[in-house]
């Protein structure tokens, strides 16, 4: 008998933290037979032999070699050596939370309201920022839960932030029926598959859900370049796809940072209980993300128009966009 759900996660040298996601996973109270697909990015720390010890029945590990590893084709690929008839995804840093995770996040798919649907990321207090944890802990609450489809006659009449509001997808924990990701496809990109796709969905007739009681810990501690890089390249998706532009103009970069700088340090020490020097810490964390955050969002907004004349760091910051541009459609190393 085929499994109704295949769930399947990608690996990257993930010794130091996919071995909670596996234990997570069989703590879930799923009545429904299921296989695992693990998806295996050419690691060297032990990982595959990890996942090739694991009782899980069915399962299997599937050889990804360097340089074949993209988010969306390599998916994709699981997805087509799977039997179930849904599928999850998931990242493999991801923690999911309560036994009733898995039910959760396959109920809207499986009673037929909508074909795909994602979980709700969370960030604990108390081993990661607790400034973002308390300003974003909450983001679901103002997420449309249902996403009917759109017309291309309203899509093009709709503003960006609308458009793109209606494409909420998170890949890091989603739910999708095989028979229709099969037919859809993840776009071939290097970056965003799961917001991309969602925009197919919804101007080809389909529904997205949100699993608001499928909520999973996620969050990185990540470093200046990576930031600038993630936000530069999600920028510049984000203008053939949805006509949006998180910032223009090198002053909106500092008024963007100053202001929310001046928030999440008011957050840090006025709203958030923790040691008096840990405010300090966070607070200037907070501050070197933001500046990388719009930074790398005004690097990606820049075309060969903002470096003419006299203009020699948009010219330099052209560049910088190409490169990351480039290396990201060569290597896809973004995780997140």
């Amino acid at each position: 008998m085929n499994p109704l759900l295949s769930i399947i996660i990608l690996t990257r040298n993930s010794m130091n933290v996919i071995q909670r996601l596996v234990a997570a996973l069989e703590r879930q109270d799923f009545s429904y037979p299921v296989e695992y697909i693990f998806m295996d990015n050419a690691s060297t720390d032990g990982t595959r032999e990890y996942l090739e010890s694991l009782k899980l029945a069915p399962r299997r590990v599937e050889h990804v070699p360097i340089g074949e590893f993209s988010h969306s084709g390599t998916r994709m690929r699981a997805a087509s050596l799977a039997t179930g008839t849904m599928l999850a995804f998931f990242t493999d840093d991801i923690i999911p939370q309560g036994a009733g995770f898995l039910s959760a996040l396959t109920l809207p798919v499986r009673e037929g309201r909508a074909p795909a649907a994602y979980g709700v990321w969370q960030i604990d207090p108390g081993t990661s920022d607790p400034v973002d944890a308390w300003l974003h802990n909450g983001w679901y609450r103002d997420v449309i839960q249902l996403v009917e489809p759109v017309s291309r006659f309203c899509w093009d009449f709709f503003t960006p932030e609308l458009r793109r509001r209606l494409c909420n997808f998170d890949n890091c924990a989603s739910c999708i029926r095989r028979d229709l990701l099969l037919q859809v496809r993840f776009p071939d990109v290097p970056y965003g598959e799961d917001m991309l796709f969602a925009k197919r969905l919804v101007l080809g007739g389909h529904r997205i859900a949100l699993a608001a009681e499928a909520r999973f810990i996620h969050w990185h501690k990540v470093s200046f370049t990576y930031m600038m890089k993630r936000m530069c390249i999600d920028q510049y998706l984000s203008i053939p796809e949805f006509e949006i532009y998180y910032v223009r103009r090198k002053l909106g970069v500092i008024k963007a940072v100053t202001v929310r700088a001046i928030h999440r340090t008011w957050i840090a020490f006025i709203k958030v209980k923790m040691p008096f020097l840990r405010k300090f810490y966070w607070s200037a964390y907070n501050f070197k993300i933001l500046c990388a955050d719009f930074i790398g969002k005004y690097i990606g907004v820049l075309n060969e128009d903002s470096a003419r004349g006299f203009s020699p760091i948009n010219r330099r910051l052209l560049r910088l966009q190409k490169k990351i541009v480039k290396g990201i459609e060569s290597r896809s190393i973004l995780r997140y």
